[in-house]
């Protein structure tokens, strides 16, 4: 109808205003193709297989989150799943069904709220368990890399919407912020519980294993607020004088991946500690010029922005929608313009699987060495030498490509320095480190403590069942 339309006007109009009337429709389509590609980002160009490795993914039944799982099951890489409850039938049947796309049988999903430490803490003691009993297959038990993605459930903040509360179940005195815990404190206390299994897997890794947190684009937000630096004391709305903003969730989605950066800059920092100490010492009992080289960090922290999704916008929108219908207008009006300039979930996730699967900044020569030879060793003889020959073209082809350094944030394939956090004194980060492990270890202990009470019972009412006298069968 409208082609038809269009076609009746050119027809009945002058051939110069017809002439002039398409001119102006092809430049406003060319316009609008122009802005959607720019608002797209980043393209992750590299295609390196991942097979053999285990990655950690949660937010992965989110739209970023599933693009991000769908891309690493198609590379062949195992993947652990997590979702906040028990998984449901149709995430069952969601995993089968990319069981079946991708023909990757190794994809998981596994129970694991990250609003909860003890949810935490099952998760990790369930998984080495299961693991260790050969749920992996003929996969040792390693970890490769975790990806720290936003789920698309109710821990999003939302204009006119209160402060919703994380209850922990040892700890039900605890006031945690549902949003704080699952994109800070929820994912400190996961990388602390499998700090041990990702030290194992990086000795025997060519390259280091990389853990990495989305944060929400809002960070500018926070970060621009004029003579106002971020503190730790900032995302404590119980303290006196420092309200929730429910007429701005956006600062305190921005105050909360501030906070996200810094504690991932400090957590590369106490890694690259480690590594020197660890080199310090082997130089001292080798004694050679090599040993005494600085050593890379095993691990790399690194932080990404996907950009503004969507499905933040809505979800940001969705309370104060319901109850204004005059939002609700405007919010349909406006649905062209959120189409045109924010990302799909595919586009979201092109910044993440770039960052986890860039290169290093500084990577050596022998270790790129080594790392074609593990190619030549999973892809057969002679792969390593393609993937060199293939790295060579990549550089020589013009496309963009990320490097990566650990305790960087990135964005559209490239790093970002934010002033705010510059500006802070060196001793921030570490005191935010020590707040959320303070926080952390709290919770941890409460949930053990919560643990052997109720093995206690039950133990207890095991002993009283196998007192109890029986009653004697009778005769039929």
């Amino acid at each position: 109808m409208p082609l038809a339309s269009l076609v009746h006007y050119l027809s009945a109009a002058s051939a110069t205003q017809g002439l002039y009337t398409a001119l102006w429709c092809g430049l406003g389509i060319a316009l609008v193709g122009a802005v959607r590609a720019w608002s797209k980002g980043y393209v992750c160009v590299e295609e390196r297989q991942l097979a053999g490795r285990t990655f950690i993914l949660t937010g992965a039944f989110s739209g970023t989150g599933l693009a991000v799982f769908q891309s690493l099951a198609s590379r062949g890489a195992q993947v652990i799943a997590l979702h906040p409850g028990a998984p449901t039938p149709s995430i069952v049947q969601l995993v089968v069904l990319l069981r079946e796309a991708t023909r990757n049988e190794r994809l998981y999903a596994d129970e694991c709220d990250l609003a909860s430490v003890d949810s935490i803490r099952a998760f990790v003691l369930r998984w080495r368990k299961d693991a260790k009993a050969g749920m992996v297959g003929d996969v040792d038990v390693r970890v490769d890399g975790v990806l720290f993605l936003d789920s698309d459930d109710d821990e999003a903040l939302a204009f006119g919407a209160a402060q919703k509360w994380a209850p922990q179940r040892a700890a039900p005195d605890e006031r945690v912020s549902r949003h704080r815990m699952r994109r800070l404190t929820g994912r400190h206390a996961l990388v602390q519980l499998l700090l041990p299994v990702l030290l194992d897997s990086a000795r025997t890794s060519t390259s280091p294993l990389r853990v990495i947190s989305a944060v929400s684009p809002f960070y500018a937000v926070a970060a621009a607020q004029p003579g106002r630096l971020f503190r730790p004391e900032d995302l404590d709305y119980l303290a006196e004088g420092n309200e929730f903003p429910t007429t701005a969730p956006w600062e305190a989605e921005g105050q909360t991946a501030l906070a996200a950066v810094l504690l991932w800059r400090e957590l590369q920092s106490r890694l690259s500690s480690l590594a020197a100490s660890g080199a310090s010492a082997s130089a001292g009992k080798t004694a050679t010029p090599d040993a005494a080289a600085p050593a890379a960090a095993p691990i790399l922290a690194l932080s990404v922005c996907p950009g503004l999704t969507r499905s933040s916008i809505l979800s940001l929108l969705a309370p104060s929608l319901r109850r204004a219908p005059l939002r609700l207008l405007l919010a349909l009006l406006g649905a062209p313009l959120v189409w045109l300039l924010a990302k799909s979930a595919d586009e979201a996730a092109q910044g993440v699987l770039g960052t986890l699967m860039a290169r290093v900044e500084g990577e050596s020569e022998a270790q790129r060495a080594a790392r074609e030879e593990v190619h030549e060793g999973e892809e057969g003889r002679g792969a390593g030498k393609k993937v060199g020959r293939r790295e060579e073209r990549e550089e020589e082809d013009g496309k963009r490509r990320m490097r990566v350094r650990g305790g960087a944030l990135y964005r559209e394939g490239r790093e970002v320095r934010i002033p705010a956090l510059d500006a802070l004194p060196p001793t921030a980060g570490a005191a935010l480190w020590d707040s959320e492990s303070k926080l952390v270890e709290r919770l941890l202990l409460a949930a053990v403590e919560s643990q052997k009470q109720e093995d206690k019972d039950k133990d207890k009412e095991q002993v009283q069942a196998d007192r109890a006298p029986t009653e004697p069968k009778k005769d039929v």
